[in-house]
């Protein structure tokens, strides 16, 4: 398999994304530009399927048992009503750095499961996702491209 296939599969992972992508395709020789490329494009396809798929999942799920209609409508109700004021306030900033953050956990799997949950449409969470995916991969391109430039030397 091609570096490239490498980080664009390594990226769609959600424990993995672009945290493992980034230095994997530099240590596989491809330029941190290639890198970033495909690890950006990698990452962002699992978030639209998420946020394409997430709502007829659940509302298939909420018509069919009796239970997860009970479960989601009193997830959404609870959360909604007690963070949608905030939310609607600085949804948008929260939502970019919560997938920006390069730590386990967060990422755009978990960014289109929280633009989910507070009820940000498609086409508003998913470029506010893509951005929080670009500035996660500049700082992990930055990183790792500075680690391994200072391991060169020390070489």
């Amino acid at each position: 398999m091609s570096p490239e296939i490498t980080v664009l599969l390594t990226a769609m992972i959600p424990l993995t994304d672009v945290k493992v992508a980034i230095p994997l395709g530099i240590k596989l020789g491809l330029s941190s530009t290639t890198s970033f490329l495909f690890a950006v494009t990698g990452n962002i396809i699992p978030a639209a399927l998420t946020l394409a798929l997430i709502g007829p999942v659940t509302d298939f799920l909420c018509k069919h048992s009796k239970f997860c209609n009970k479960f989601f409508t009193n997830l959404f109700n609870k959360t909604r009503k007690e963070h949608s004021k905030k939310f609607q306030r600085y949804g948008a900033i929260f939502l970019v750095t919560f997938v920006a953050l390069p730590i386990p956990g967060s990422g755009s799997a978990a960014g289109a499961l929280i633009a989910f949950l507070f009820g940000i449409n498609f086409w508003k969470a998913l470029p506010l996702i893509s951005l929080g995916i670009v500035l996660a991969s500049a700082f992990i391109t930055a990183g790792f491209t500075s680690i391994f430039a200072i391991m060169d030397l020390l070489a």
